[in-house]
């Protein structure tokens, strides 16, 4: 079983686990090309007006130690990816309280979907990096957007999953499945949270990073096994399945 995970806005500026820098760190990422996007996010960050880069950012004021190392990602130290970023989901996650098997069950079945790089292993070592979800960039010709990136590694992304395993366990928000939508031969494993009959987001990240914390910590391998993971705060209020799909619904309590 593989896991799929949306990444955060928040990332780890810096961290006590990080390594000096890797000149081509990304010669093993996923993604083609990736020097050529690498060396134009730069260059736009370089070269763009402040409202351009606000706007790639999402912020409405830039902080310039933040840039200083945006600018410079080619230099900056490295950190694997599972660790790198913060947000609500990777705070529920707590990897680093994990024990050693627990942190070698999240490094080699979970797959981050960054908005700059592609899909990322969670051991693939990355700089600190900012870009807003949805929001691509443009320096010259040059064009980037988020779902050009998946679009156009789409066939290599898949063969690299299936390598692994067919059995999906899928934790992305629906920005990300839409990246990326999975082969109908893969069988996949979708959460979805509901408080007071509706459908919820915020607690949603918390929750799925919660579920894959104790997926780590109980050696989760099958999709019959998650049915029977107790979160506190959770009820299964229905499990559905369909052809090669199995949606389990939780009721925050």
């Amino acid at each position: 079983m593989i896991i799929l995970l949306s990444p955060s806005e928040k990332k780890e500026l810096t961290h006590k686990n990080e390594i000096p820098h890797i000149d081509g760190f990304y010669k093993e990422f996923l993604t083609k090309d990736i020097a050529r996007i690498v060396e134009n996010y730069i260059k736009c960050l370089r070269e763009n007006s402040e409202g351009e880069i606000s706007k790639m950012l999402g912020v409405k004021h830039i902080v310039l130690d933040e840039l200083v190392l945006l600018q410079n990602i080619n230099n900056t130290p490295l950190l694997q990816a599972i660790e790198r970023y913060s947000g609500v989901a990777f705070k529920a996650l707590g990897y680093e309280s994990l024990n050693k098997k627990e942190k070698e069950y999240i490094n080699g079945r979970v797959f981050i979907f960054s908005n700059l790089f592609g899909i990322l292993r969670a051991c693939d070592l990355i700089p600190y990096y900012d870009l807003k979800q949805g929001e691509g960039f443009a320096c010259g010709e040059y064009t980037f957007k988020t779902k050009d990136i998946y679009a156009n590694n789409a066939k290599n992304y898949i063969e690299e999953l299936k390598t692994q395993s067919n059995f999906v366990l899928d934790l992305r928000a629906g920005f990300y499945q839409k990246c990326l939508k999975l082969p109908q031969d893969f069988k996949i494993c979708e959460l979805n949270f509901i408080k007071n009959g509706k459908s919820v987001s915020h607690y949603a990240k918390h929750y799925r990073g919660l579920l894959l914390r104790e997926c780590a910590r109980n050696n989760i391998q099958t999709f019959d096994s998650i049915k029977y993971l107790k979160l506190e705060g959770l009820e299964i209020i229905n499990i559905e399945e369909s052809g090669q799909k199995l949606s389990i619904t939780y009721n925050l309590v």
